[in-house]
């Protein structure tokens, strides 16, 4: 009796082991079926979000301190907007006393969704197709870190050859054909007649890179405020990081605006005390260029000085006005 109580025992035990492991392995099934309809749908997720990432994010510093500079914004804003109509165009803006452009850049940047950033100066005229054509081998080329300063010769207009493009519709304006290359010389300021300009070398006006660019720089040095020595640093800090920029065979055109100071060293910005307040600074960047760790060393300063003075962040997406 006790020999059969002990068999009907063990063969409960054996069922209820086996049912334990049915019950385990269909749980198991259940949940690995679980995971993937999610994955399933993530990855469904991340294509509707790829699908709608833009290919380029135009980054525009600006302050609307003068009439002007608001009447050259909407212009130019019309022209790129017109000709890449799918595409963002962010204007950044400093809330420093003296305009701060790494800090419009900065605070543009953050909302940018592109798979490719063009730094635009508000004040920038190039032809389309030019942006186009980096915008591409960028992208076929992101294992080789292309990243391009988009010209060779730079044509800073006077007022009279700035009035004639603006007086054109921005939506039909051909600059090859319009500007040629050279422009005529009544239209170019008088002490920059005859020459080609060589603002590429300092990254004037336009730098065009992937998003995995800045993503290696970290954020753009908010300690330069006022005018001058901010794009250098950030050419000369991209290339030590991330690869040399390359250039293209072809124009870029400045649109003249007030400004104070006539030459470069003179230049400031309104309610900057004194030019050149920021040559130490540019300098501590030039002497870093082609020495990766030291220039991490100092980007990372500047990251840590934006971070810790917690400027707040205005800026405004493409489709509002200024």
């Amino acid at each position: 009796m006790t020999a059969t109580k002990y068999s009907k025992n063990n063969t409960n035990s054996s069922t209820n082991s086996k049912n334990s492991k049915n019950f385990l392995s269909k749980l198991w099934g259940d949940i690995m079926d679980f995971f993937l309809i999610i994955l399933r749908r993530l990855k469904n997720i991340l294509r509707v979000v790829r699908g709608r990432q833009p290919e380029i994010s135009f980054i525009v510093p600006f302050r609307p301190d003068t009439p002007r500079r608001q009447e050259l914004l909407n212009w130019i804003r019309k022209y790129y907007r017109f000709h890449f109509p799918k595409q963002e165009f962010i204007i950044g803006f400093s809330n420093s006393r003296v305009f701060c452009k790494t800090e419009a850049f900065n605070n543009a940047v953050r909302r940018a969704k592109g798979k490719v950033i063009v730094l635009l100066d508000a004040d920038a005229l190039i032809d389309t197709d030019t942006i186009q054509f980096c915008v591409d081998r960028i992208l076929e080329e992101l294992d080789n870190h292309l990243w391009y300063v988009p010209y060779r010769r730079l044509y800073r207009l006077n007022e009279y050859g700035t009035q004639i493009v603006i007086d054109e519709d921005p939506k039909t304006l051909d600059v090859e054909t319009f500007l040629q290359d050279p422009p005529p010389q009544e239209w170019v300021e008088e002490a920059h007649i005859g020459k080609k300009g060589y603002g590429h070398r300092y990254g004037a006006l336009i730098m065009i890179m992937p998003r995995e660019a800045l993503d290696e720089l970290g954020c753009f040095d908010e300690r330069f405020v006022g005018w001058g020595g901010e794009d250098v640093a950030i050419l000369r800090a991209i290339d030590t990081l991330f690869g040399k920029h390359k250039t293209i065979d072809g124009p870029i055109y400045h649109l003249l605006h007030p400004r104070i100071g006539r030459t470069y060293r003179e230049r400031r910005w309104e309610s900057q005390e004194r030019a050149g307040m920021n040559n130490e600074l540019a300098l501590r960047y030039h002497k870093a260029t082609g020495k990766p760790s030291e220039m991490r060393a100092l980007v990372d300063e500047g990251c840590d000085y934006r971070d810790s003075h917690a400027f707040a962040h205005y800026e405004i997406s493409r489709d509002e006005d200024v």
